[in-house]
């Protein structure tokens, strides 16, 4: 079976932690946050029980949760030569969850340089998930 990369990379990315299934006959992603579902309506599925009730209809993609993303950030910040971004970049992703991370990077102009990490490591984590259970994994 193939699967997009888009698909699998796309449960790594979100700030908040969520269930992603990938739906086969339809080839799509619901996500399930807090008992709510988003994503393409599927007949008789409103609700992570059912999901699970028609499990062999689904596939749970890979999460990495909040500590996951820290870690990714903190890899990225490990690799600057420069200790006062460094400093700066691990306060940023350290408070809040993260969430002024991306402004710290825009302040530091690094921000497509972290684009490029993330995306790679990220592209990493997919291939190797994608490997583990036998799919075909299309970029």
């Amino acid at each position: 079976m193939k699967i997009r990369l888009d698909d699998v990379m796309q449960s790594f990315s979100f700030p908040f932690d969520a269930v992603y299934l990938y739906y086969i006959p339809l080839e799509t992603v619901l996500m399930f946050v807090e008992g709510n579902i988003f994503g393409k309506a599927v007949q008789g599925i409103s609700s992570l029980e059912d999901a699970e009730k028609r499990s062999e209809e689904f596939i749970r993609l890979p999460e990495i949760g909040s500590e996951g993303r820290t870690k990714v950030m903190t890899g990225f910040i490990d690799l600057l030569p420069d200790e006062q971004q460094r400093n700066r970049l691990k306060e940023a992703a350290l408070q809040d969850g993260g969430r002024g991370f991306e402004s710290a990077l825009r302040e530091e102009k690094l921000l497509m340089s972290w684009y490029n990490y993330r995306e790679e490591v990220y592209t990493e984590l997919a291939e190797r998930w994608c490997a583990g259970k036998g799919l075909e994994l299309i970029i």
